[in-house]
C-alpha cells in the first residue's frame, strides 16, 4: 500500500512531512494526505513527482542519497535514475524492507546527543536507586512509557521546567531514603556535603562533551577573531622587581617570583627554553598585573633571539586552555616557538612542572594534585642535574606532536601546498564567497580591469587556476560545505575579492556586474553539484577570520594585514571545531531550493542596490 511505503521511507530517512514539503515545494498538508493514505494517485501523477523530488533533495542535502540507493536497489544516485526507481518503490506489493541506516540526519545530531546523555545518565542513577520504570513514573505522576524513553534517550524532559525539578527531587528522596547518598554524589560528581537537588539536575541536563567541544571551539576562534597579528608582541611592559635568589621557592606566589628570576636571566643571556607544565594555569592567568608581566618577560626574551620549544596540554578545562592560548598566540607569530601537544593522559594524582633553560637553570616541580599551597620547586643550576633534565624533556617531546603551524604571506606557497594534501571534504566559514568559485573568464577581466604588472597577474591566474581546479575534483568525491552570511545591500558598496582565505594579500574589487556575475556562478554550483552545499547564517559570528575545516586540520586565517594562517592538526582541537561547525550549521541549513532564492534575491538587490 502507497501509504506504508511513504510510512516505512520517512521512517527510513527520520524525516517529517514539513521537512520533505519544504524540499519539493508545496504544502505539509499535501504530504501528509500521502503518507495517511487519505490521497492514492496514481504512480504519474504530478503529486508522486513533488513527493519523489521533495525526498530526493532531503536525501541529497542530508548525505542519505546511499541509503535510497539500497532500498531501491539502484546503482546510480543521480536523479535520472533514482527518482524513476524511488516511484516503482512506491508501488511495488513486495514486503517492505528497510535498510540499515548508520548516523542521523545532521539537522536532529545536536538533539539526539542531549537526550542521549541525559537517558544514559537516568538510567545510571535509576539502577542505582532500584527504580523500576513503574515506580518512577508512579512518582513523576507521568505515564511508564515516557519513563521509558526517558531511559532510552529516545525523549527528554528538557523543556519541562517542572517535570525536570521533580525528576531531580524524586533521585534525590529516593538516594537519601535508601542510604545512598554518597553513591549518588560520587555519579554527580560532587561531595555528599554538597549534593542537593540543583546539583543533580546539574549532572542530568548538562550539555554532552560535544557541546562542551563546541563551546571551547567558540572560545578559541573567538580568541583568533580578537587577535591583532600586527601588535604581536607588547613595545614596553611593567618593570620586573628584583627577586631573591633561592634554592626552593614555595606556593603559588613563589612559582610566579621563581618564573620572573628564570624569564629575566634568559632574556639577558639567550639560549633555548624547554617549557612543560599540568598544573592549573590560574599562577600566570589568574593575576592580570602578573600576567601583563610574564607577557612582557617573554616578549623580552623572544626579541632577545631566544628560542622556545613548549608542550602544551589539550586535556585542560575550557577556559583555562584557551586562555593560555591568547598569552601564547602574540609570541606565536614570531616565528620563535615551536608549540607542541602532550598526548599522554594526565597524571590524575600528580602535576609536574618543568621550565628549562639548558646550560642555565630549571624550575622543577612535582607534587601531589591536592597539594594546594603545600607545593614547593627546585631552582636548579648544577650542569649535572641540568643535564638530566634535559633528557626528561626530550623523553616527553618524543611522545608529542606539533601543536600549531603558523603561515604568513611569504609562506603563502607552503600554506596552499599544505592545504592540497588534506584529505577529506572541506567546511568553510567565510566573509564572501572564494574565489575558487569563480569563473576563470570573471578573474581573467577583473585582473585586466586592476592593471597588475604581467609577474602578478600571470601569478593570481596561474594560483587561481590551480585552486578551482582542486575545488572541481574535491566536489566530485567529497562534500564541501560553504557556511556564509549574505550580506544585505541598502545601497551598492564595492565588495573585495576573497583572497585572504587562501593567503595572498592581494585587494581587488568588484563592480557591481561582476560581483552578481559571481553570485550567478555561484548559483550553477548550487543547481549541478550534489556535493555542494550553502549554509546562510543571519549573521557572521566572527568578523576578521575565516576558517577552513578537512578531515585532519583546522586553518583560522586572519584577513586583516598582514595576513596570517594558524593551522592546527590536533584531532582534539579538530573534533572540537567540527562540532562547533555542526551546532552552527544545524541552526543555519537551507535545502538548495531556499539557497537558490536566497541568491536570487542577493543578486537583485546588488543589481539594484537596494
Amino acid at each position: 500500500m502507497l501509504s506504508e511505503r511513504i510510512q516505512a521511507l520517512f521512517t527510513l530517512l527520520r524525516c517529517s512531512n514539513t521537512q520533505i514539503a519544504r524540499y519539493a515545494g508545496c504544502s505539509s498538508g499535501n504530504i501528509s494526505k500521502l503518507k495517511t493514505g487519505n490521497r492514492a494517485p496514481k504512480s504519474g501523477s504530478p503529486s508522486i513527482a513533488l513527493l519523489v523530488s521533495g525526498v530526493y533533495a532531503y536525501a541529497d542535502y542530508e548525505n542519505m542519497l546511499p541509503a535510497l540507493q539500497e532500498l531501491c536497489g539502484c546503482a546510480d544516485s543521480s536523479r535520472e535514475t533514482l527518482l524513476p526507481a524511488l516511484v516503482a518503490w512506491l508501488y511495488e506489493t513486495d514486503e517492505i524492507v528497510l535498510p540499515a541506516l548508520t548516523g542521523a540526519p545532521k539537522s536532529k545530531r545536536a538533539q539526539k546527543l542531549r537526550r542521549q546523555a541525559f537517558g544514559e545518565r537516568l538510567d545510571r542513577a535509576a539502577a542505582l536507586l532500584s527504580l523500576s520504570n513503574t515506580r518512577l513514573a508512579s512518582q513523576l505522576s507521568v505515564d511508564v512509557s515516557l519513563v521509558s524513553r526517558f531511559r532510552s534517550g529516545i525523549y527528554s524532559p528538557h523543556g519541562n521546567a517542572r517535570l525536570a525539578e521533580k525528576l531531580a527531587d524524586v533521585l534525590l528522596s529516593r538516594a537519601r531514603q535508601l542510604g545512598k547518598a554518597e553513591e549518588l554524589a560520587a555519579l554527580c560528581g560532587v561531595s555528599a556535603e554538597l549534593l542537593d537537588a540543583a546539583s543533580v539536575a546539574v549532572w542530568l541536563y548538562e550539555a554532552p562533551a560535544e557541546e562542551d567541544k563546541a563551546a571551547m571551539a567558540r572560545l578559541l576562534l573567538r580568541s583568533l577573531d580578537e587577535f591583532r597579528p600586527g601588535r604581536a608582541l607588547p613595545a614596553a611592559g611593567p618593570s620586573a622587581p628584583e627577586v631573591p635568589a633561592a634554592v626552593r621557592y614555595y606556593g603559588t606566589e613563589g612559582l610566579r617570583s621563581a618564573v620572573i628570576r628564570f624569564l629575566s636571566d634568559a632574556a639577558q643571556e639567550g639560549g633555548e627554553l624547554l617549557l612543560y607544565s599540568d598544573e592549573p594555569m590560574d599562577w600566570m592567568t589568574g593575576d592580570r598585573a602578573y600576567f601583563a608581566l610574564w607577557a612582557s618577560l617573554m616578549a623580552s626574551c623572544v626579541g632577545s633571539g631566544v628560542t622556545i620549544r613548549i608542550i602544551h596540554n589539550v586535556d585542560r578545562m575550557g577556559e583555562e586552555m584557551i586562555d593560555a592560548i591568547r598569552g601564547w598566540f602574540p609570541l606565536y607569530v614570531s616565528g620563535r616557538i615551536e608549540p607542541f601537544v602532550f598526548r599522554k593522559e594526565q597524571n590524575a594524582r600528580f602535576y609536574h612542572t618543568v621550565f628549562l633553560r639548558s646550560g642555565g637553570a630549571c624550575i622543577h616541580g612535582f607534587f601531589p594534585t591536592a597539594g594546594g599551597e603545600n607545593r614547593w620547586y627546585e631552582y636548579i643550576t648544577d650542569p649535572k642535574r641540568l643535564e638530566l633534565i634535559r633528557r626528561e624533556f626530550d623523553s616527553m617531546l618524543s611522545a608529542a606532536s606539533p601543536f600549531l603551524r603558523v603561515f604568513r604571506e611569504a609562506s603563502g606557497e607552503e600554506y596552499r601546498s599544505f592545504c592540497a594534501t588534506m584529505q577529506g571534504g572541506g567546511t568553510f566559514l567565510l566573509q564572501d564567497f572564494p574565489v575558487f568559485t569563480m569563473p576563470e573568464a570573471l578573474l581573467e577581466r577583473i585582473v585586466s580591469r586592476a592593471g597588475l604588472d604581467q609577474p602578478r597577474r600571470s601569478f593570481v591566474l596561474s594560483l587561481c587556476g590551480r585552486l578551482r581546479e582542486q575545488f572541481l575534483a574535491l566536489l566530485r568525491q567529497e562534500a564541501v560545505t560553504l557556511i556564509f552570511c549574505m550580506p544585505e545591500f541598502a545601497a551598492w558598496q564595492p565588495r573585495q575579492i576573497n583572497f585572504p582565505l587562501d593567503l595572498l594579500e592581494l585587494s581587488l574589487p568588484y563592480t557591481r556586474e561582476e560581483y552578481t556575475e559571481h553570485l550567478a556562478a555561484v548559483m550553477e554550483l548550487v543547481k549541478n553539484e550534489k556535493n555542494f552545499h550553502l549554509a546562510l547564517l543571519s549573521e557572521s559570528p566572527f568578523r576578521q577570520i575565516q576558517i577552513a575545516m578537512f578531515r585532519d586540520a583546522v586553518a583560522v586565517l586572519r584577513c586583516e594585514t598582514p595576513c596570517a594562517a594558524f593551522v592546527f592538526s590536533n584531532p582534539q582541537l579538530v573534533q572540537s571545531v567540527a562540532d562547533y561547525f555542526s551546532l552552527l550549521t544545524e541552526r543555519s541549513t537551507v535545502d538548495r531550493r531556499t539557497a537558490l532564492e536566497t541568491l536570487e534575491k542577493l543578486i537583485g538587490q546588488a543589481r539594484s542596490g537596494c
